[in-house]
């Protein structure tokens, strides 16, 4: 029962940090003390929904693992393992994503890029 009470714990912190990020009316940050400015970001409500969707998706992980606690201990502790490995690749390379689609610096390079090549 502990790594259900463990799951529960990390579900609920995740899901709040995506809570918080679908509410906020300044852009998130996925760093801990990440500081983005509202002119670094071309759509700040959806640069927020994106960030948000990605912490729930994140935190499904664990809900998932919480309540497979109670019937299998150990589908629970594969779920949790995934979520620790696969889960946090997932988040990295969707913030990945994110910023590439939502920040000026990247879609500005991108685009300079996509010129050049017509030259």
């Amino acid at each position: 029962m502990f790594i259900v009470f463990i799951n529960f714990i990390c579900a609920a912190i995740f899901s709040l940090i995506s809570y918080t990020c679908f509410i906020s009316k300044r852009p998130v940050g996925f760093w801990t003390g990440e500081k983005v400015r509202k002119e670094q970001v071309t759509d700040v409500e959806k640069y927020n929904t994106a960030n948000g969707i990605l912490w729930a998706a994140y935190s499904a992980f664990y809900w998932v693992a919480c309540v497979c606690g109670f019937i299998n201990t150990g589908l629970s502790t594969i779920i949790t393992v995934l979520g620790l490995t696969v889960g946090i690749i997932g988040l990295l390379i969707g913030n990945t994503v994110i910023r590439r689609r939502f920040f000026h610096e990247y879609r500005d390079k991108y685009i300079a890029a996509k010129l050049n090549d017509y030259k």
